[in-house]
């Protein structure tokens, strides 16, 4: 049985539907969820609670940002011989110049689909004012114009959109606000976290697919590191990825099955050694049976190369948020691959105690090496901004990736892989709507490492550990022991101030 409630605008047409504003606080669920302490708290600029959805006749911005940074290019006609650039963008969200990378991107893509065409898009959240008029600029040329968003918030954007769209999937163009997920069980803890835009055409490409970390926000921009990998011209990923959205759009209230897809469509025997495979959650998981699990199962730490040169597997994670039960056991099985030889990295946003205390546990090796992009700037890099520095204690940056990328031993291959999408390796991470996508290349690997070595340098990220010189040690009224003394400690920063975003 499908849901019928939509957020924001009353759907009169619908026979039998409850009809008007969802109310649905979340905050009791993503608490539970990530195990914060503290209340959630929106960014008032950007967007106001489900519960108290602007009246239709008011039109808010969401960011005072300068124009000139939001602006692809000024509104025309589509440009038929713009060429979508393929492969993966990232922004720096610390570097003005930088932040609007992917932004500009998704803009211009918007910008160039054409009369009679089609964008899809499925995301957790959107709120610029940018994005709103692009899209109904796009749906009065005559595109096809279809969005999928969760339900936690209503900001002026949506509502702007929804007006000119409509809400009934079965129309052309629609913008829907998914409860509890799409494919997912209702309740309190799930949503629709996938994201992926897609275009029938744009510029002078069909079929591109675009899927990362990134969502349509303010905080996308200014307070996350994302990334948005891009293919064009791949017809059958296309396709089971338009499926996809298709069994999404009735927003059932059971959950839906959990299954794979490839370059091939759904004939993947090879699985995650195709070139490219998705698993579509959602999936209750457990510590005999987790896709992340199987990854990690299938490295292998010491190998020897075709050239016959010894070689450890290298590996680097990018990861939003690590927590709860699942973040443990992940948490265990990476340092345990760290233990056994493999060059491991770890950078994080925010890390549960409990899990942080696994993967920061000494091995013969040391410990694994762990910074972190979650950090309060006033205390660690002073801006001059006002509006940051004099922000209460919490994280104000931090990644909001889910990559992890390998090049070594995998399922007994010398390999090349990224694994990128919209699921966190924590408890929520499965349950509902997400994607997981594995890829291979060397030249996509070098384009991840490229950008994770950038975070990993100061002053992007910190040292998660807690590095304090011992007091002198007195044996016999000799001193003995200068060496520093590393600590496992909590980061000390509060995961639910005005820029985090819970996905």
């Amino acid at each position: 049985m499908c849901r019928h409630a939509v957020g924001g605008i009353s759907d009169p047409g619908t026979a039998g539907c409850h009809v008007g504003v969802v109310v649905r606080s979340k905050s009791i669920a993503l608490l539970a969820a990530l195990g914060l302490a503290v209340s959630l708290a929106a960014p008032a600029s950007a967007a106001t609670v489900a519960g108290a959805a602007p009246a239709t006749g008011t039109v808010a911005t969401t960011s005072a940002e300068p124009a000139t940074a939001l602006s692809a290019r000024r509104p025309g006609k589509p440009n038929k011989r713009w060429k979508v650039p393929v492969g993966p963008k990232f922004n720096n969200p610390m570097v003005p110049k930088d932040r609007f990378v992917i932004e500009r991107h998704v803009l211009r893509a918007i910008r160039n689909t054409p009369k009679g065409e089609k964008i899809t898009i499925s995301a957790y959240s959107l709120d610029r004012q940018v994005f709103a008029d692009e899209l109904i600029r796009a749906k009065r040329r005559g595109v096809k114009v279809q969005v999928l968003l969760n339900d936690h918030l209503v900001p002026n954007a949506q509502v702007r959109i929804q007006r000119v769209l409509g809400n009934k999937v079965k129309k052309s163009s629609f913008l829907r606000r998914c409860v509890s997920g799409c494919r997912a069980d209702e309740n309190e803890y799930n949503n629709l976290h996938s994201k992926f835009y897609l275009f029938s055409r744009t510029g002078r490409n069909r079929n591109v697919v675009m899927l990362g970390s990134y969502n349509m926000t303010l905080n996308a921009v200014r307070w996350q590191w994302n990334d948005l990998w891009t293919t064009v011209g791949k017809k059958t990923l296309y396709n089971e990825f338009q499926t996809l959205f298709r069994d999404m759009k009735p927003d059932w209230d059971k959950r839906r099955a959990t299954y794979n897809f490839c370059e091939n469509g759904r004939d993947c025997p090879n699985g995650d050694m195709q070139k490219y495979h998705t698993i579509v959650f959602p999936k209750y998981t457990t510590p005999t049976d987790d896709a992340v699990l199987d990854i990690l199962n299938n490295i292998s730490c010491a190998y020897t190369d075709a050239a016959g040169v010894q070689r450890r597997t290298q590996l680097a994670l990018s990861m939003h948020t690590m927590r709860g039960r699942r973040g443990d056991y992940i948490a265990d099985k990476l340092r345990e691959l760290y233990a056994a030889g493999c060059n491991l990295r770890v950078n994080y946003g925010l890390m549960g105690f409990h899990t942080k205390q696994r993967i920061g546990a000494p091995t013969a090796r040391g410990r694994v090496p762990l910074r972190s992009t979650g950090f309060n700037l006033k205390d660690d890099v002073p801006t001059g901004d006002p509006e940051i520095d004099n922000m209460p204690e919490n994280i104000e940056r931090y990644t909001h990736h889910k990559y992890f990328v390998l090049r070594g031993m995998y399922k007994g291959v010398d390999s090349r892989m990224v694994w990128t999408g919209s699921t966190n390796w924590s408890s929520l991470g499965t349950p509902q709507d997400e994607i997981l996508f594995a890829m291979h290349g060397r030249g996509v690997v070098g384009d991840y490492m490229k950008n994770f070595n950038l975070m990993w340098r100061k002053p992007y990220s910190r040292d998660a550990y807690t590095t304090t010189y011992s007091e002198w040690k007195m044996v016999n009224g000799r001193r003995v022991g200068t060496d520093p003394v590393v600590t496992v400690e909590p980061d000390g920063l509060r995961g639910a101030g005005p820029t985090w975003e819970n996905d």
